[in-house]
């Protein structure tokens, strides 16, 4: 049985100082829900397993956020080719990475990370920032990821509430 996690970056910039969306980085409410994952995770004492990060700006951030929160090393690889990756190629990073792993952690972009759990689950799943869902894979390698074969052992969200501006 594997273990497979996706989590989409936190709250972003609209647009980086730069005009490239590469490089946006995450908003205060991000860093809040990257905290609050964090936490959740480690009271939870939910293991990451080796984590596949997107190399852009705003999902390192999260990564490196939630894993301050654990007690357990982050084993971590960067990598564009989660970018803007369809469902299919995120599926062949996680084979190609996943050798003798039992549990992944995807840290990836929409719409392609929303794709692949509906396609894993069979299931209409949208992840909003900073959501994570969990599934149990009943296979002993990643390279029999398959369309349906995904259950889902849970899904979390945190919720940030940012004080609005006292208006006089």
């Amino acid at each position: 049985m594997l273990t497979l996690n996706l989590i989409r970056h936190a709250k972003t910039q609209q647009i980086s100082p730069t005009g490239r969306d590469f490089e946006r980085e995450l908003l205060d409410k991000g860093i809040s829900q990257a905290n609050i994952l964090g936490n959740y995770l480690q009271s939870h004492h939910i293991s990451l397993g080796k984590i596949i990060c997107s190399s852009a700006v705003r999902t390192q951030q999260t990564q490196s956020i939630i894993c301050q929160h654990l007690t357990e090393r982050c084993n971590f690889v960067l990598t564009k080719e989660l970018y803007d990756a369809s469902y299919n190629e995120m599926i062949r990073v996680i084979i190609a990475h996943g050798k003798n792993e039992q549990v992944i952690t995807v840290v990836g972009h929409n719409d392609g990370i929303s794709r692949l759990a509906c396609y894993l689950s069979g299931e209409l799943i949208s992840l909003r920032t900073s959501e994570m869902v969990s599934f149990a894979i009943p296979f002993e390698s990643w390279d029999y990821l398959s369309e349906g074969t995904a259950g889902i052992i849970f899904q979390y969200r945190p919720e940030v509430f940012l004080p609005h501006p006292v208006v006089s």
